[in-house]
Formats: C-alpha cells, sequence, structure tokens
C-alpha cells in the first residue's frame, strides 16, 4: 500500500493527482494499491464541505479518497461532522479522520475528544497529528490506541525547514547550538542511534513511529529523501532505544514555530516543556550578548530570579518545616514575594513604607512557590 495525503490547504492536489493518475494510466501502480488521503480545512456549513470534497476529487482525477481528514479548530468539529459523514455514506470517502484536538493541550485534550466521539454515528478511524521524538504526544497515542483509531503522523520529522525558518528570523544567525535542540535530523541522540544501525537520524525518528502503531507521512521534496523516508525496515529499534528516544520530548511543534516566524514585531519562544524552554533561553542570551534583549528585559529577568527563589524554596519546604530560608517580606507587614513596579529609575520592589528599594528580608517559614 502506498500512502499519499493532499490537501486544499497543501495546494498539492493538482500534482499529486496528475502523477498519480499517470502511473494507474501506464499500468505501474493500481488504485487499489493506493491509499490516498484527503484534508478540508473548510467546514462552515454544509454547502461549503461539499465544495471542498468536489474540489479534492476533482484536482486529484478521483471518484473518492481512502481517508478525508477534516482539518479545523476542535470546538467546530461537533456542528461539521455529520456533514462529513454524509460524504461517507455517499461513497465518496471509505474512512473518515480527524485533527486538532491535541493542541488543547494535556489532559483537556482526551477529555474533549471522548466527548466529541459520543456524539458521532461514524467515528473518525484515523487521527491525525505532528508526532516525532521531539513532540512525542504520548498522551493523545495512548487514547487513539485504547479507542482503536489508527495515529497517522504528520511532520514526522519536525519539519525541518519550519524550524530553520524560525532561528534565522529570531537570532538572525544560524543558532547552530538551537539546532539539536529543535530539529529532528540535528538531534545527537537520533543520530547516535542512527550510527549503530545504519541508518540516518531521520530513519531513525520515522522507524520510531512506525514501532509505535503510528503511519507516517513523511515530506520532502529531494528525490535523494525520499528514497530514503521509505528505507525503514532493514532494522529495528530495541525497546530500551525505545523508551530513550521518548524522553526526548520538548513539546516542539513546527507549526507554532512557522507561526512565531511571521509575527510582526518581537519574537518570542513558542511554548515548550520547561527544559527545552531554558536551555534555549541560554542559548538565545549568549548569540545576541549582553543588553541586546531590549525593553523589559530586567523586569523579566528579575521576575524569572524570584521564580526560582520560590522553586528552591519549596524544595526546602518538603524537607521539612521549621526555620528555614529567610522570606521576603512585602507592603503592609505580610509575607510573601512584594509587587514589582517599573519607576524612572527602572524595576524595583515595592516596599510597605511606599519606597522603591530592595526587598525586606525576614526571618520565617519559606514562602510557597509553585511547581514548573
Amino acid at each position: 500500500v502506498r500512502l499519499f495525503e493532499s490537501g486544499n490547504k497543501h495546494m498539492n492536489q493538482q500534482s499529486v493527482g496528475r502523477t498519480l493518475w499517470t502511473a494507474v494510466a501506464a499500468g505501474i501502480v493500481s488504485r487499489p494499491e493506493l491509499f490516498i488521503a484527503g484534508r478540508i480545512p473548510r467546514c462552515k456549513d454544509q454547502a461549503e464541505v461539499r465544495r471542498e470534497v468536489d474540489m479534492l476529487l476533482r484536482e486529484l482525477r478521483m471518484d473518492y479518497v481512502d481517508l478525508l481528514v477534516m482539518d479545523i479548530p476542535p470546538e467546530r468539529a461537533p456542528q461539521a461532522w455529520p456533514w462529513l459523514e454524509e460524504v461517507y455514506r455517499e461513497g465518496r470517502a471509505r474512512y473518515l479522520g480527524i485533527t486538532n484536538f491535541d493542541l488543547l493541550g494535556p489532559k483537556v485534550c482526551v477529555e474533549v475528544f471522548r466527548d466529541f466521539l459520543a456524539l458521532t454515528e461514524v467515528p473518525p478511524a484515523v487521527y491525525a497529528m505532528e508526532v516525532h521524538p521531539l513532540n512525542n504526544n504520548e498522551e493523545m497515542a495512548e487514547c487513539c490506541r485504547g479507542l482503536g483509531i489508527q495515529v497517522m503522523a504528520y511532520s514526522p520529522l519536525g519539519a525541518p525547514h519550519k524550524m530553520e525558518a524560525f532561528m534565522k528570523i529570531l537570532t538572525r544567525s544560524d543558532a547552530q547550538d538551537m539546532r539539536p535542540l529543535l530539529k529532528v535530523p540535528d538531534s545527537s541522540v537520533l543520530n547516535d542511534v542512527g550510527q549503530r544501525h545504519g541508518a540516518s537520524a531521520a530513519q531513525v525518528a520515522l522507524r520510531w513511529n512506525l514501532q509505535r502503531g503510528h503511519c507516517v507521512v513523511p515530506k520532502s521534496f529531494d528525490p535523494a529523501h525520499i528514497l530514503e523516508n521509505t528505507e525503514l525496515f532493514h532494522f529495528s529499534l530495541s525497546q530500551r532505544e525505545m523508551s530513550i528516544l521518548a524522553g526526548l520530548h520538548k513539546g516542539v511543534r513546527a507549526e507554532r514555530f512557522l507561526g512565531q516566524s511571521h509575527v510582526q514585531g518581537k519574537k518570542a519562544l513558542p511554548k515548550m516543556t520547561r527544559d527545552a524552554q531554558d536551555a534555549c533561553e541560554a542559548i538565545l542570551s549568549k548569540i545576541r550578548g549582553p543588553g541586546s534583549s531590549g525593553e523589559g528585559r530586567a523586569e523579566e529577568q528579575m521576575q524569572q530570579e524570584l521564580a526560582e527563589l520560590y522553586r528552591q524554596q519549596e524544595v526546602l519546604k518538603g524537607k521539612g518545616k521549621g526555620a528555614g530560608a529567610p522570606m521576603l517580606k512585602g507592603g503592609g507587614g505580610k509575607l510573601g514575594p512584594p509587587p514589582m513596579v517599573q519607576s524612572g529609575k527602572g524595576v524595583h520592589f515595592q516596599m510597605g513604607s511606599g519606597q522603591l528599594g530592595a526587598p525586606a528580608l525576614g526571618k520565617g517559614t519559606p514562602p510557597i512557590g509553585y511547581a514548573s
């Protein structure tokens, strides 16, 4: 079976349809050997769904697709799903798929997804999401396994071209130190595993997805890379290697980074795990140099230092009560973090007397902080 994914948003349907039609007509491959997945991103009403499906099939030069994926925000899915069920009943889609629920975040994504499934008559057979070692999406993947829903991993190599675009815009340099953290093919761990098996880091990442039971749809314009992406069956990963690669998770989503690269004004790192965020911030600080981070950096740094103090105090608190590290005393004699204010002289703590200055210290139980 040969899996091809296309979509109205991808604007690749005409070229995919023309190529596959030529291959079928020449007898190189038969239609049953192909598995064609199509995405529709516009589902405002039933008429629009029909227009999207009509365009999809017309440009693919096919009477039906094997998989039709609805690519819309999850809050709109319950209303639009019955319209896809009609397409399924008409025989123009053999299976239906859904996506984007994993973007809701941990725990919430699974709860909302299960609520959605309870409303369907024809449940989705496939769930599509970005999955690779730097973004393992384990919670949603486990949910789908339990429900018998096939995971289709898009951007299984982390869309390195999108990450590169973000880094060059954000740092105005090559940011070489950030590549192993954010780009799957540059990961030192993946490259080490690949050397052991005579494979590339990209092949290891794809094999990791396959061994998790996912189907993968890697994208490439390079014929050599396309061929390499198919050569995944001459090696296998051990259970220990699978576990190590799953531990590379950093919450790195390519679409978030690409979105930030197009943001007007000040660029910022997208949301990731805290360890990954801290590591990238340290690299950016080294690239930019002292005093290059712009307005508001002093306040931001002070807040980070204060938050770090609270975390350390929370650790100490868990080891036993009693006299501990001094507490920060804010205004009004209350213990806790004093408020920070901006003045013409910079960022200061607001003292109880109304004066600006360093915070007073009083002995007592360490303050309650917050965990990462």
